[in-house]
């Protein structure tokens, strides 16, 4: 096998549970098997899970233990912390979700454990924070980190002693990220891992439909598709390519964590992600020929509605 996709994270959300608004099932134990020993011998940087993915640390963990991807970094995340856990004690919380992970995961250590939730770092006086640093400090991770939604959570994040890896959703329709203070935050913390999610802003840049299109979002649905087609004839790729030559294409960017079912979905992003990343200039072109998404299109969260057909 001569394809490498070493900037390529397999995301696992769909392992382990139903995914997606068909529900679809979760994959087999064997296709799990399947899927991380050919994530190993595609050179990709980990697999990301978290203790929200249902039984997604658990089918990792079966199939780790059977020796398939035993030697893929693994990233997962702390299950999001409520009200009635910093009465409680943050620290117990995120102790007590580790420990859960790690059993799960049939590990004694995790590669890179997140906070599910930006703002998770800061309450309690950085409560959580201090816990993670805590089992760095004990072996039980290598670095700790957060998962962000906002440029602010970035800023927020970026400010943290220790943090050293952070995940946000970004793809070609996405220019918060490029702002200017955002962009110094960034180069001020070099150490920092920078891994993107939602390329294909969950999938609708794949095939932008006007019945799934995110009521309000603009630009709308035919002008995006126009466009992308334009783009990725003009470049020399398909869409999907398009999207992540983009998105690897930011200096800024270490890695795109992509979530994928089958052995086969993973083997096409893969050979997508071996490709080299758009250049500068080809990024260029993409933010001059393809209009900003607005804030109802590129952040899922305001995703109240949709238009449908008929």
């Amino acid at each position: 096998m001569t394809t490498r996709a070493p900037r390529l994270v397999l995301g696992a959300a769909q392992i382990g549970q139903p995914y997606g608004r068909s529900g679809r099932p979760a994959p087999s134990d064997a296709e799990v098997r399947r899927l991380l020993t050919l994530a190993t011998r595609l050179g990709c940087a980990a697999v990301d899970t978290a203790r929200a993915y249902g039984g997604s640390e658990a089918a990792i963990g079966r199939a780790r233990a059977s020796g398939a991807g035993a030697a893929l970094p693994v990233v997962t995340k702390i299950r999001p912390l409520t009200d009635d856990d910093v009465a409680a004690g943050l620290a117990a919380a995120v102790t007590g979700s580790l420990a859960v992970s790690l059993t799960a995961l049939r590990a004694g250590r995790v590669d890179t454990v997140l906070l599910h939730r930006a703002r998770d770092l800061h309450r309690a006086g950085g409560a959580a924070a201090a816990a993670l640093r805590s089992a760095q400090e004990r072996g039980l991770l290598s670095q700790w980190g957060a998962s962000v939604a906002a440029p602010d959570e970035l800023l927020a994040a970026l400010a943290v002693p220790g943090l050293g890896y952070v995940q946000l959703p970004f793809n070609l329709l996405d220019r918060r990220w490029l702002a200017g203070e955002v962009q110094a935050a960034l180069a001020a913390r070099p150490d920092v891992t920078v891994v993107a999610r939602s390329s294909f802003l969950q999938g609708i840049l794949l095939r932008p439909d006007p019945s799934t299109w995110p009521v309000g979002g603009h630009p709308d649905a035919a002008v995006v598709r126009t466009s992308l087609t334009a783009l990725a004839g003009d470049l020399g790729r398909t869409t999907a390519g398009l999207c992540l030559g983009y998105v690897l294409g930011q200096p800024w960017i270490d890695a795109a964590v992509v979530g994928v079912r089958s052995a086969e979905q993973l083997l096409e992003v893969a050979g997508e992600c071996a490709l080299p990343p758009l250049s500068a200039d080809k990024c260029e072109q993409v933010t001059q020929r393809l209009p900003a998404g607005s804030p109802e299109l590129v952040d899922p969260a305001r995703w109240t509605a949709r238009v449908t057909t008929g």
